[in-house]
């Protein structure tokens, strides 16, 4: 069976627009036959035709993974409804990517390579199923440098909001956790890990530079370009928006024409807008003297396209590409080539040469105008652009693993489930329950209790200190100190190699401990794993371990941007190593957020997140938590900004709060309908059960579990309890 090589995208050339699509394209047309590999193409988008695809890319095979193929679904793995993917649409996506490639796997067996783009963070949930060993053993990940969405808000004209800031964190995360970065270019890949702030080494080991290969649609290319003569055209052949700086272009074409009265040539925009607003603000730009000289083609066919480039002056005024196919594609046609030298993908360190086959400005319409004068008054041809060839990222070995676990770590490190517990004593038998259910085979369980003051607690705290069971620690504040201090005594009172903080009522899935400790002990930069949350309102838990939430919540781990404005790294459960638990420690001065807290001075620090996507942990809503209230939105702020106020952030030799900075942020408001509905629900629950016979009932069949000999302590405390309220 051969092995498969896969891209995974969102364009494809000739049925799509955009660069993108065009590289690909440009990939699978000079693939060598018979290399015992075979293309596919996962593809994103509304469905191709297959048998139009297949004439295409013969022999290439296609998987349409189009929106509505996402699954909730999947096997025994369930997933959150794409509804629930606040932080970012694109987070989606991602997973139905994966889903995709899980699919391939099983059915045509291992997949050797695999290509993402960088744009919208598609590797994301492929390189956490990778990490976290639950699929893609042998297959080398990798994200191409095209231009992350992220960045190009660094050049564009848009609006910000929540959702592209956490795409900023899932771009970052695909780019820190694949397994092969490949640039285009090698000045552009230094731009991009500055803005995305990764580590020069751990960007070293992984980068690969491979620039596409550039195929022409018409004729063959020329050694060298055109003559320019005082009628050849001067095109602007980009896409109309702002970071291809069609204004520049404008500005510094009306400026050459003012100054050169013999040039007859036209203008041509042989572009599309994405927007008409826009498009129409740059036209006028034009003087209206000159208005005559500019054409605008907007659908013009491929073959039309070639005709107008090959004998035009190609100015490219863009402040940012990866590589810019058109401007090779232009040059490889025999167009003049004028190019913005502020741009790194035409700047130092890339195929371009000043004066040998292109021309540079200085990215201002001043410098244009010079430039374009210079061209028509001294006319001579140019060197074709050179395309530089090195190894293709499919073909090169697959990079060994960062760390891997020694033969002097047990095979089961010990786990310590730290359970911190104030009146709910209602709720305690059935977390306990969800983690004596783990295929684990190493626990203990720490349970703090703050101080309870309820009956039902205090009879259920009093059970389990009695029952004196292997692998049960119960220890009881005498005071009540808050959920940090708890927290704290719990690490502190463990014994475990790795801690995961569970409250009082909420519940674990079996597989989950087990996930997560495997992939710590395989990557030791790892130190926290973060399960995807459900939430749910006393239902029945073993149908939605299996059936899954409609309710739930996603998170990124490293969200070192949007985790500013809400947390994006974890529910407070989570698995970690014990120590760094230790170290952090959870801050005691908060009232909410401490785990919040707590993350983002785990990122400070440089730890690293991996994130469960299908769904491992059950988040229980109760109408009278701390973060269900009804007084929950108007304490959000406050809390919030009791999280963010010793933070600073610096921008150069500025530094500022962090609670100014994100002051922008727009807290999400309480459903108040579904508050009350939740709160209803409780109210009834309590009215159809004694509180006191569940709580005893359901610690009586815990301790038949673990410890039978133990009930007649119970049955001491049930009888106290009895003679007590008579």
């Amino acid at each position: 069976m051969s092995r498969l090589r896969v891209f995974v995208t969102r364009e494809i050339y000739p049925f799509t627009a955009g660069g993108i699509g065009r590289v690909v394209a440009n990939m699978l047309s000079t693939q060598p036959p018979g290399d015992g590999f075979r293309m596919a193409v996962v593809y994103l988008g509304e469905p191709l035709d297959p048998a139009r695809f297949a004439l295409t890319y013969p022999g290439v095979m296609l998987v349409n993974a189009p929106a509505g193929g996402y699954l909730e679904q999947d096997g025994a793995s369930s997933y959150p409804p794409v509804e629930c993917y606040t932080t970012s649409p694109l987070h989606a996506e991602s997973v139905r990517a994966m889903q995709a490639l899980k699919h391939m796997e099983r059915e045509h067996g291992p997949i050797e390579y695999v290509e993402f783009p960088d744009w919208g963070g598609t590797a994301f949930a492929t390189c956490q199923e990778k990490k976290l060993g639950l699929a893609f053993a042998e297959t080398v990940i990798a994200v191409r440098l095209h231009t992350a969405d992220s960045l190009l808000s660094r050049y564009e004209l848009r609006v910000i909001d929540s959702s592209s800031i956490a795409l900023y964190d899932l771009e970052r995360k695909a780019l820190m956790d694949c397994d092969r970065i490949v640039a285009q270019l090698a000045p552009v890949a230094e731009v991009m890990r500055e803005f995305f702030d990764i580590e020069p080494a751990l960007w070293a080991a992984k980068l690969h530079v491979h620039a596409p290969p550039v195929l022409l649609d018409h004729d063959t290319s020329p050694t060298r370009s055109i003559t320019p003569q005082l009628d050849t055209p001067i095109v602007f052949s980009s896409k109309i928006q702002h970071c291809k700086r069609p204004d520049v272009f404008i500005r510094g074409v009306c400026g050459f024409l003012r100054a050169n009265a013999d040039y007859t040539g036209r203008v041509i925009f042989l572009a599309h807008a994405f927007s008409s607003e826009y498009a129409e603000s740059m036209q006028a730009l034009i003087p209206e003297d000159l208005k005559y000289r500019f054409t605008y083609v907007s659908n013009a066919s491929q073959l039309e396209r070639h005709q107008i480039i090959e004998r035009s002056v190609c100015v490219f005024p863009t402040v940012f590409e990866s590589f810019c196919l058109a401007a090779y594609e232009a040059s490889l046609s025999g167009a003049v080539c004028v190019l913005n030298a502020g741009n790194p993908a035409f700047g130092d360190g890339t195929p371009w040469k000043e004066g040998e086959n292109c021309r540079k400005f200085d990215g201002f319409t001043d410098d244009l105008a010079d430039v374009l004068g210079q061209i028509f008054a001294a006319p001579r041809a140019y060197d074709v652009v050179a395309i530089p060839e090195t190894a293709r990222p499919y073909d090169l070995p697959a990079p060994q693993a960062v760390t891997t676990a020694t033969s002097a770590t047990p095979e089961y490190p010990l786990v310590s489930v730290l359970v911190t517990h104030c009146n709910l004593g209602r709720y305690l038998r059935e977390t306990l329950d969800s983690v004596l259910a783990s295929d684990y085979p190493n626990l203990e369980i720490v349970v703090v209790d703050d101080a309870s003051t309820e009956d039902v607690s205090l009879a259920v705290i009093n059970s389990l200190d009695h029952a004196k069971v292997d692998g049960l620690t119960v220890v009881r504040r005498p005071h009540n100190a808050g959920l940090s201090a708890a927290r704290n005594l719990a690490a502190k009172v463990a014994k475990g190699e790795y801690a995961i903080p569970l409250d009082a009522d909420d519940l674990i899935h079996p597989s989950f401990i087990s996930v997560a400790v495997r992939a710590l002990e395989r990557h030791g930069e790892y130190d926290f794993v973060v399960p995807t949350t459900g939430y749910f309102v006393d239902a029945d838990i073993a149908r939605m371990m299996v059936e899954g939430c409609r309710d739930s919540i996603v998170f990124v781990g490293d969200a070192r941007a949007s985790g500013l404005l809400k947390n994006r790294f974890s529910t407070a459960t989570m698995l970690t190593r014990r120590a760094v638990l230790v170290d952090l420690k959870y801050n005691e001065e908060l009232t909410a957020y401490e785990d919040w807290d707590l993350y983002q001075r785990a990122v400070i620090q440089g730890k690293r997140f991996l994130v469960t996507n299908n769904l491992n942990f059950y988040y229980r809503h109760r109408p009278d938590s701390m973060n269900h209230n009804p007084q929950k939105a108007l304490r959000e702020k406050l809390l919030w900004h009791d999280v963010l106020r010793m933070r600073s952030l610096k921008i150069g030799a500025i530094e500022i709060p962090g609670y100014v900075a994100a002051m922008g942020a727009v807290l999400p408001v309480a459903d108040s309908s579904s508050e009350r509905v939740a709160r209803l629900e409780a109210e009834l629950d309590e009215y159809r059960r004694s509180e006191v016979v569940f709580a005893s009932l359901r610690v009586a069949h815990f301790l038949q579990a673990r410890a039978p000999w133990a009930l007649n302590a119970g049955r001491r405390v049930a009888r106290a309890m009895w003679h007590l309220f008579k």
